[in-house]
């Protein structure tokens, strides 16, 4: 190895640390936040429904509800997002549902909770897409999946630390006096309204109005974010935002995003409930031990992506997890409740964390820098109306069947149908003489 090599990924690696510190971190402890007031509600649950008299239809209603404006609203966040920066819509963002999820502590029936679940869906939005489309203006492709893995991470983080922390807050005596799940909903989401000021003082919009890269740096990382621009190979027909609904392209990887997300999804809501079903535990245990496959997803999450990025593949990084996933689904559910049935899940887990994980590195190469945060913002869109589709779906069947088994077998059913979606979107991609 010469000398210009070894200086070359000495820099690459001293900015990529740097990116790492002040972009990547931070994003990640408000994804934690982001999902931890998103899910904290299947904890809750746990003593909220008999509170305020929610059957399993009523509560997977009001967990649906949230996706119904989750979906309407993530186009106008991109507006918002491009019109004044990404510096303050990231406050505006983190403030309003930080608002909302407080208020999730004063609610007394099921109405307040349906209007507070659909506003925090208005307030939470466009945060994922945005963060996806924040961080491809600062990470060089190569490093893409990598970095937004890392941040992805905060997902099955906010499960794994923030289901004991969940429990732990709902199980302590508070100087209020209130029900454990109303203290939890207030403590969690007066964290988010810091974390929104804190955020407006240390985030900035590019490169170029960072501090905390070095003149060097900055037009380095200019340079390669423009390589990758001129490199990427985009159609014309995706230059505009119209024309998006006609590439199969997004279609497929808006269809893939989907399956994972309703498998996701169909989890996270439900999980505590199924631990309850599989074994006589605590509130507190019931969180803790829910936490378990969200491990193998994190775990799976970062494997994945390091190796992604190492080899530069792609589809079949995402192909392979989500059988994974499948399979570890279905066998949790084909064998009798207990401890290996969580082992399956935590299989599953790891499958489907490793799919997520590399995911979104894949339209971000193929996708304009004119219409990338639309098309983003779309795809996400279309996929996560998974979690409209799945925890709705789970309550219907769980009151018809008193079961859990078939739903989760229909979740494994979407992972196989999303891997489908993916080798057309590998043969729609792939030139031709270059399939093997």
């Amino acid at each position: 190895m010469d000398g210009s090599t070894t200086s070359s990924e000495a820099r690459d690696q001293e900015i990529r640390g740097k990116i790492t510190l002040h972009l990547v971190a931070p994003l990640t402890f408000l994804v934690f936040l982001n999902s931890l007031d998103r899910v904290n509600v299947s904890f809750a649950a746990l003593r909220m429904n008999a509170d305020l008299g929610l059957d399993p239809k009523s509560y997977g209603f009001g967990v649906g509800i949230f996706f119904v404006a989750y979906l309407l609203f993530q186009l106008p966040h991109t507006f918002v997002l491009r019109r004044i920066g990404p510096r303050r819509w990231i406050l505006c963002a983190v403030l309003f549902w930080g608002c909302v999820a407080t208020a999730m502590a004063a609610i007394q029936n099921a109405a307040q909770f349906y209007v507070l679940r659909f506003l925090l869906g208005i307030a939470e939005s466009g945060f994922a897409p945005g963060i996806v489309y924040y961080m491809s203006q600062w990470m060089p492709a190569r490093f893409r999946a990598w970095a937004i893995a890392g941040s992805m991470l905060a997902i099955p983080i906010s499960v794994i630390f923030g289901g004991p922390l969940s429990g732990w807050l709902m199980t302590i005596e508070n100087p209020l006096g209130l029900p454990g799940w109303r203290w939890m909903f207030l403590v969690e989401g007066l964290a988010t309204i810091a974390a929104a000021f804190f955020a407006y003082r240390h985030f900035v919009d590019l490169p170029r109005d960072a501090r905390w890269l070095s003149s060097q740096e900055k037009a380095w990382l200019q340079a390669e974010l423009e390589r990758d621009r001129a490199r990427a190979p985009v159609p014309e027909a995706l230059q505009t935002s119209a024309q998006l609904l006609r590439s199969g392209r997004v279609w497929a990887s808006a269809g893939v995003w989907f399956s994972l997300m309703s498998g996701a999804y169909g989890i996270i809501f439900w999980l505590p409930q199924m631990i309850k079903q599989i074994a006589t535990v605590s509130d507190l245990e019931a969180s803790m031990l829910s936490a378990m496959p969200w491990v193998g997803l994190a775990a799976g999450m970062q494997l994945n992506a390091w190796h992604s990025d190492r080899t530069q593949e792609r589809y079949l990084h995402i192909g392979i997890p989500a059988l994974i996933a499948a399979a570890g689904l279905v066998l949790s559910s084909s064998v009798p409740p207990g401890w290996l049935a969580l082992a399956f899940l935590v299989v599953g887990g790891f499958g489907l964390g490793g799919a997520q994980g590399v995911f979104w590195a894949l339209p971000t190469s193929f996708l304009g820098a004119g219409s990338g945060a639309t098309a983003i913002t779309l795809i996400n869109i279309l996929g996560s109306s998974g979690g409209l589709v799945a925890p709705p779906l789970i309550g219907w069947i769980r009151s018809e069947s008193g079961s859990f088994a078939l739903a989760v077998y229909a979740l494994a059913g979407l992972l196989l149908l999303g891997t489908v979606l993916l080798a057309l979107l590998w043969r729609a991609s792939v030139p031709r003489g270059d399939r093997s």
